[in-house]
């Protein structure tokens, strides 16, 4: 609350969005009524239906499941959707374009040979999520970093090894920057 007032305070044009899985009612209330103070809520589940989604068969899917999580928010708060998370680029998990296309995107995406199957139905599939999400999710999109149509592969950037107090040790990428790039010839 102190935070939101403070920015609002100072800079007026200033919008701030809150990450909140708790439903917290006043989470997007003005500070002087006694809220939060937020502008905008993330509407997270959408990124994990999503995923949900993609693990089942296409017939699986229910339209009216996808609509109701889409829409499932208070009435008259402002929110920020996305498609797809950082935790989908970042800790290693699938994209969406990797969940629909896989091993595919690498040979049959070029343009001196034709598509397959998989690839039609694939990058058919991934505009038609972020056209329905961000039809219906929210007042705002987000796209995170790794997750833009034309990059193939999740963000790894230049690291060293972390030791852990439990004396494990996660290892490092050499400090490489050989993950940490855009591909926008794609």
């Amino acid at each position: 609350m102190l935070v939101n007032d403070m920015i609002h305070g100072l800079y007026p044009e200033a919008v701030t969005i809150g990450e909140d899985v708790s439903g917290m009612p006043t989470f997007c209330l003005p500070v002087q009524d006694g809220g939060v103070g937020f502008d905008y809520r993330l509407h997270m589940a959408v990124a994990d239906k999503w995923i949900e989604l993609l693990k089942k068969r296409d017939e699986d899917w229910k339209m009216g499941d996808i609509v109701y999580t889409l829409v499932n928010r208070r009435w008259l708060e402002k929110c920020v959707v996305y498609a797809e998370s950082h935790d989908q680029a970042l800790v290693g998990d699938k994209t969406i374009a990797f969940w629909l296309m896989d091993k595919d995107m690498y040979d049959f995406m070029s343009l001196d040979r034709p598509s397959s199957p998989i690839i039609d139905r694939g990058i058919a599939l991934h505009k038609m999520i972020r056209l329905i999400t961000m039809g219906l999710g929210g007042e705002g999109y987000l796209n995170f970093m790794g997750n833009e149509f034309g990059h193939p592969e999740w963000i790894d950037f230049p690291r060293g090894e972390q030791h852990l107090p439990s004396g494990k040790v996660i290892p490092g990428n050499n400090f490489s920057y050989d993950k940490c790039r855009r591909r926008f010839d794609l």
